[in-house]
């Protein structure tokens, strides 16, 4: 896989978070891209002996879609902490900047376009900011896996990079993403 912009980067900061014990919040969408994508996570943290504290996905029929106010009024009690957005963030600018201002660090993987700015994430990874044509085409299971990967390097069992590759398939194919390139390569 080619390397996606800003992956090793969150990755050493999700390291640094776990070897000083702060706290780590997973915000992913209810959708299964989303879902895979937090259970990869989570899993792969536990993995490098780090906890996740909690993880939290938005009611799309009450919050509508993305990180919204009253999802960071919850979570507000528990900062600081790094919070670490799923499959949604890069459309959240308003509520980036009020995790930023309640004490969160934010980390963003996303693989949605960029509609008119960006938000002020300590962290952005979106192959959809300037990377090669061939990488805007993954799911965010699809990113997130490879984030997994970064994270664990060699010390990844062949039964946990299975269950991680089955997730990332199963997201890229519920997705409609093209059956192209790396997604080719996730789901055979």
């Amino acid at each position: 896989m080619e390397e996606i912009k800003n992956l090793e980067k969150a990755a050493e900061r999700i390291k640094k978070a776990v070897l000083k014990k702060e706290r780590i919040i997973l915000y992913a969408d209810s959708d299964l891209d989303g879902i895979s994508s937090a259970v990869i996570l989570h899993e792969a943290i536990q993995n490098i002996g780090g906890t996740v504290f909690e993880v939290l996905f938005p009611d799309r029929e009450n919050d509508g879609y993305g990180l919204n106010v009253r999802a960071l009024e919850y979570l507000k009690p528990q900062a600081p902490a790094l919070l670490v957005t799923l499959d949604l963030g890069i459309g959240n600018v308003t509520e980036v900047e009020i995790a930023n201002q309640s004490g969160f660090e934010v980390i963003i993987i996303d693989h949605h376009r960029v509609l008119d700015s960006i938000p002020d994430a300590s962290i952005i990874v979106n192959p959809q900011l300037g990377q090669e044509e061939s990488l805007k085409t993954l799911c965010n299971a699809g990113i997130t896996l490879a984030l997994a990967k970064e994270l664990l390097g060699r010390n990844i069992s062949e039964s946990v990079r299975n269950s991680f590759f089955e997730l990332a398939a199963l997201a890229t194919i519920s997705d409609m993403m093209p059956q192209v390139g790396e997604n080719k390569m996730i789901i055979e």
